[in-house]
């Protein structure tokens, strides 16, 4: 039995080798990608090709430790990311189990009856125990006797047309395509927890010009007071100052509201409970360092946008199935076995005469399926070019996020450049008008214009360096999680 099942198992490993294998292999499609960003990004190509290469945790560019122990957590912590790995393991158990068809399946099974023939009917003892018929195959009505069996099963399909091989690679390509979700998840949950962290420094340094405006209207309100006892100011001019004072006061309640909630979004993002994150105030244009942006080119954005190589592992599995559906149109050829031990006494169980075995070939040839065949390649054909389309859109939409971020970058640094000489002249004019104000020289109208205006000046500006960041961030995530490529898996 050893002998003839090793020459057929060579035989037909060998035919397996050399068969053919349905539909294309897979080939990326070609992409009109850009040869730099500068047409793209209304900017010149120097200021942002760079041979530069930050680590692969680039937020550590903003140079801020208690925002990179943040992110670190939330990747450790977080629920959403923890859900993606597991089913990143499910993905590559799903590959597996695609495989296990290009090897033969085995099962051993082991047995014991006791048997006792009807005294109504002749049953041949040698019949029950599976031999051959002959003078003494009959045994007397109402005897028992016992039967020990173990068996070998064999079953292994021989992939001649590569239905099983294709299969195989669809299934590769779609647990890379779950690995490349996976980072994805981790991608965004990187960027939601540095917009987190930016606008709690935002509210921080809101509150900090809130109550400075609090204090500067206050003391005012004394002024006000002490001029008006002399007949210098009116007391409308007291009710005003006074009203400003309360409004700024306030403002207060609120903007701590906000940052409350704020921080109960950041401690969910990082797996903790609502209420368990101690962040001490820190103005924003205190805590962050804005990094310079080197990029390289766009094409490197086909091997390291998670949303990219998920579009392509699922145009490489539909192509795959292509060649799988067209596999379903041909003969399947199995080879079936068994071989064991069978005895009707236990002594005897493990001796040469107990030996039975069979083996040989099955072929199926699928002759009327009801058009079933047909349909499944039409829908595979068509959803490959579903995949492809998809592929193709998604490659533009990356190029398209990439070039508006450039943009806003650009158009944020010159605004953040405007509003700052914007500001210092309104400080110079709220201390101007306080002078010419206690000299007697301007009304009051003058100095609550001019201080409306800082005020204003100030809170824009921290709202600016706040969106520039949050840009900056959402760059990086556009990038596909840094400048440098990320050397990812083949997909088939």
């Amino acid at each position: 039995m050893s002998t003839v099942f090793n020459r057929l198992t060579v035989a037909l490993m060998a035919l397996t080798l050399s068969s053919c294998v349905q539909g294309k292999d897979y080939q990326r499609p070609p992409v009109d990608v850009p040869h730099d960003w500068s047409r793209m990004a209304n900017t010149t190509a120097t200021s942002m090709v760079s041979d530069h290469q930050p680590e692969s945790e680039w937020w550590k560019a903003f140079q801020n430790e208690e925002l990179s122990e943040l992110i670190e957590r939330a990747l450790q912590h977080n629920h959403d990311v923890k859900r993606a790995l597991a089913r990143v393991i499910e993905g590559r158990a799903s590959v597996m189990s695609a495989a296990a068809g290009l090897y033969p399946h085995m099962n051993l099974s082991s047995s014991y009856s006791n048997i006792a023939v009807s005294e109504n009917t002749l049953a041949g003892l040698r019949l029950a125990t599976g031999q051959q018929p002959g003078p003494q195959v009959f045994a007397t009505p109402g005897t028992s006797f016992d039967l020990w069996n173990s068996a070998l099963d064999l079953r292994w399909e021989m992939d001649f047309w590569g239905r099983i091989r294709r299969g195989r690679e669809a299934a590769n390509a779609d647990a890379h395509a779950i690995e490349q979700d996976a980072r994805a998840v981790a991608l965004t949950l990187v960027s939601d927890v540095g917009q987190s962290y930016f606008r709690i420094r935002e509210l921080d340094e809101q509150l900090d010009i809130a109550k400075r405006t609090l204090t500067a209207r206050q003391e005012y309100v004394e002024v006000i007071q002490k001029r008006a006892s002399v007949g210098l100011a009116s007391e409308l001019d007291v009710k005003r100052t006074e009203v400003l004072a309360a409004e700024a006061a306030g403002l207060i309640p609120d903007l701590a509201r906000l940052r409350t909630m704020e921080s109960h979004r950041l401690e969910v993002l990082t797996g903790m409970s609502p209420g368990s994150l101690d962040l001490h105030s820190r103005p924003l244009r205190d805590a962050i360092v804005q990094p310079n942006i080197p990029l390289g080119l766009p094409s490197q954005l086909l091997e390291r946008r998670p949303d990219i190589l998920q579009a392509e592992a699922t145009l490489v599995a539909s192509n795959a199935r292509i060649g799988q559906a067209r596999a379903y149109f041909f003969p399947a050829l199995s080879i079936t076995g068994q071989g064991g031990l069978q005895s009707v006494e236990f002594s005897n169980w493990f001796t040469g005469n107990s030996l039975n075995y069979s083996i040989g070939p099955s072929i199926t040839l699928p002759i009327f399926q009801g058009g079933t065949n047909l349909a499944r390649l039409d829908s595979a054909e068509s959803r490959h070019v579903q995949m492809l389309e998809n592929y193709q859109q998604t490659i533009l939409q990356a190029f398209r996020e990439v070039a508006d971020l450039l943009t806003s970058l650009r158009a944020r640094a010159e605004q953040l450049a405007r509003q700052r000489e914007q500001l210092a002249a309104a400080q110079d004019a709220v201390r101007l008008a306080d002078v010419r104000y206690r000299k007697g020289l301007v009304n009051y109208l003058d100095v609550l214009d001019a201080q409306r205006t800082a005020l204003a000046a100030e809170t824009q500006l921290v709202l600016t360096e706040r969106t520039r960041l949050t840009d900056m961030v959402s760059l990086f995530k556009a990038l596909g999680g840094g400048w440098a490529p990320i050397p990812a898996k083949n997909p088939t």
